[in-house]
């Protein structure tokens, strides 16, 4: 029975658990090493308290750094084997812990606390001169102790260990400007005392500053841009107006002179027409003549041949004598017309006038367009109107009075003035300039 109640108090033992935080030396805020007791009962690491009793602040006295108490002599300081064994163990225990689970509950991307053995939770704040970062748990001792009092805190930063000086393994809390490095203060005191030196405080306030006053030029700038690209786009659509009107006014021009051509060629074609009318009835008039005069040249020749056959002579002479004082044959009527002729001249006159129509218009399109290349070299953007127009002179009269001789005088008479007009009116060889 006994025999049990031993084992269940060795059982009970051993599940008890140090809290990490009293492993921990109130001087460099980590696991004990070598950890050292004072008289008054605070454990400190053995190199940490040495090296504080052994800075000329101390003045030559000797106290604890926890409570305040002070020693004279100076206490022997020796090594406290059962509390470093203990703190050997809560870092192993705490490394085997931190190999299985490396983020702990602290997670991917969340800066964990460095003092947390086991399950690493996720740092408050960092510590600036401890160049750690703490739980709110492990950072109560620098929001409630003196000795933390002057410790700048700052939000987690997963860095912060690293922020050390290599050389003085101090924390980088100057800048040079001259070097453009960061500096301890033994740095400062060692390597750039003749140095522009200022405080990390200073240099972020001043790059802080520097860019703002970036920020406002690139914003002006970033205004500038968007109004040029305004200004650019409101060109673009005032380009593609002012083409699509052009376009639809080059059109319209084109579209009225061809209207113009359609209707000179139906009248030409309509003049044709009717010569060639007057022509065929001319020639059938000719025909019925002609075809007259064979029937009567027919009845002529029956009789002939009748009295011919007669056997009185008596009556032959009596009956020729009559026939022959009757019986005159009249001229055989003939056809003469110039129409081919006049059909050439009206082909070769319509050919001479869209010679030079064609002429014109090539014309008036090269020294256009040569006009137009010289204005917008000049001036980029023209929204003027257009010029007004200019009519092209042309040796038209000419093939007018060729054309007109070439028809008869009644064909021109039957076609109405309007369209006698816009067939033979010199309007049909005007160019206008502001077609092109």
């Amino acid at each position: 029975m006994a025999m049990a109640e031993g084992e269940g108090s060795s059982s009970a033992l051993a599940r008890v658990r140090v809290s990490a935080d009293r492993l921990l030396c109130p001087i460099c805020l980590e696991v004990f090493r070598q950890p050292a007791t004072l008289p008054c009962g605070h454990s400190f690491c053995l190199a940490c308290i040495e090296r504080l009793w052994e800075q000329p602040a101390a003045g030559g006295g000797y106290s604890c750094p926890h409570c305040r108490q002070s020693f004279s002599p100076r206490p022997a300081l020796r090594p406290n084997p059962i509390l470093g064994g203990i703190a050997e163990e809560l870092v192993a225990e705490a490394e085997a812990e931190a190999e299985a689970d490396e983020e702990g509950e602290a997670g991917a991307g969340v800066t964990p606390c460095d003092v947390c053995p086991a399950a690493r939770l996720p740092a408050a704040r960092s510590c600036l001169l401890c160049l750690a970062s703490y739980c709110e748990r492990h950072l109560r001792p620098h929001r409630l102790s003196a000795a933390f009092r002057d410790h700048p805190l700052a939000p987690p930063a997963a860095d912060v260990g690293r922020r050390k000086c290599a050389p003085h393994r101090k924390h980088l809390e100057l800048f040079c400007r001259t070097d453009r490095t960061f500096i301890c203060g033994l740095c400062l005191a060692a390597e750039h005392r003749e140095h522009q030196v200022v405080s990390l405080d200073q240099e972020a306030d001043s790059r802080r500053k520097e860019l703002q006053k970036t920020d406002l030029e690139m914003g002006k700038q970033l205004q500038e841009t968007l109004l040029e690209i305004g200004s650019l786009q409101q060109n673009m659509d005032s380009i593609v107006r002012t083409s699509q009107k052009v376009e639809m006014e080059i059109t319209n021009h084109f579209s009225a002179m061809t209207e113009s051509l359609d209707e000179a060629l139906r009248v030409v074609i309509a003049i044709i027409g009717r010569e060639q009318q007057a022509a065929l009835t001319e020639v059938k008039a000719t025909r019925a003549q002609l075809e007259q005069k064979c029937m009567e040249l027919r009845e002529k020749k029956l009789q002939l041949e009748i009295l011919a056959n007669k056997s009185d002579n008596f009556k032959l002479v009596q009956d020729s004598l009559c026939f022959s004082n009757v019986s005159q044959v009249p001229d055989v009527p003939r056809f003469k017309s110039d129409f081919d002729f006049k059909l050439a001249r009206a082909s070769r006159a319509a050919a001479e006038l869209s010679s030079q129509v064609k002429e014109c218009l090539r014309r008036a399109m090269k020294r256009r367009l040569k006009s137009t290349e010289r204005r917008g070299c000049d001036k980029s953007a023209e929204t003027s109107d257009l010029p007004c127009h200019t009519s092209l002179d042309s040796p038209e009269p000419k093939i007018r009075r060729s054309f007109e001789e070439s028809l008869p005088s009644q064909s021109i008479a039957a076609v109405s003035p309007r369209h006698a007009h816009q067939v033979l009116s010199s309007r049909h060889c005007r160019c206008h300039t502001a077609d092109f």
